[in-house]
């Protein structure tokens, strides 16, 4: 009965973390999942100036990251309760470090082309022309008297809801691992996950299999299934019959002689198996994000 109570618990142990609000002033935009902040201002003096007012409010200097997301510029701009006669906006690209070639202010080159302008001696900063999506090499200071708009973008930091360094996240399966080396039973094991906010792992496709088979070594780890009844079938955590789960490669004959599952490598392929409850092995701890 205690292990079907924790069954039942260990599922809303996770909850989502996943919410849709950043600061007041910044706008959250679905189709790119990031928030974004419009700033028409005299901090738009110059590139530095942009770059650290978007770091002071914990953000970064949009740039377009994906083929349509210069659009944003637009939509923010006509939604500005004061819209500027500018169209070109500083963006989160530069050459400051002088290697003759523009990168992100996160450090990734930049592949799309830049437009030189001949006028400008100077032009290791680059604008964004907000109806076109055009990006033009240009000084890194705005003219004289004049800022130069440009956008501010957070987007949520994707790691595990937990301050427990042990757990990894892996982005293909939007999952954090723990790969626990201190040996418990089955029911200590899955105690202990349940304690830190996770469950015994569940492998639920090829792909889980894959990445979970380059984190473990040739050792037997306790993963999220077993027998609820007697000579019955076995179960993952989550409910689901064990080879209705996503994932079924059981080694060898499958021995219904013991009730707890583990996985284990063979050959560098990752198998199911099952022994006594009461034996002592590591384990695999999942936390899912969503």
């Amino acid at each position: 009965m205690r292990s079907l109570l924790i069954f039942i618990f260990v599922i809303s142990a996770v909850s989502s973390r996943h919410v849709n609000f950043y600061r007041k002033d910044y706008t959250y935009i679905e189709e790119y999942d990031a928030f974004y902040k419009f700033h028409n201002d005299p901090t738009g003096v110059n590139f530095s100036s942009t770059f650290l007012a978007c770091d002071d409010e914990g953000a970064t200097l949009f740039y377009p990251s994906s083929a349509n997301e210069w659009k944003v510029a637009k939509q923010l701009m006509l939604e500005s309760p004061d819209s500027p006669n500018l169209t070109d906006i500083f963006i989160g690209m530069h050459d400051k470090f002088g290697l003759g070639e523009y990168i992100t202010v996160d450090g990734h080159p930049v592949t799309i082309l830049v437009e030189q302008n001949d006028n400008i001696e100077d032009h290791q900063c680059v604008t964004m022309d907000i109806e076109t999506g055009a990006y033009t090499g240009s000084s890194c200071v705005a003219k004289a008297t004049t800022f130069r708009p440009y956008i501010c973008k957070k987007i949520e930091d994707v790691s595990c809801p937990t301050i427990d360094t042990g757990y990894k996240y892996m982005k293909e399966t939007k999952k954090c691992y723990k790969i626990n080396k201190n040996p418990k039973t089955w029911l200590k094991a899955m105690e202990t996950c349940f304690m830190e906010g996770g469950l015994l792992v569940v492998v639920e496709s090829d792909m889980e299999a894959n990445v979970i088979r380059h984190l473990i070594d040739e050792d037997n780890y306790y993963a999220g299934f077993r027998k609820l009844f007697p000579d019955k079938d076995y179960y993952s955590i989550k409910g689901h019959k064990i080879q209705d789960s996503g994932y079924y490669r059981w080694y060898n004959e499958r021995n219904t002689e013991y009730d707890c599952g583990y996985l284990m490598m063979d050959n560098n392929e990752l198998y199911m198996n099952a022994v006594y409850c009461s034996t002592k092995l590591p384990f695999i701890c999942e936390i899912g994000v969503p």
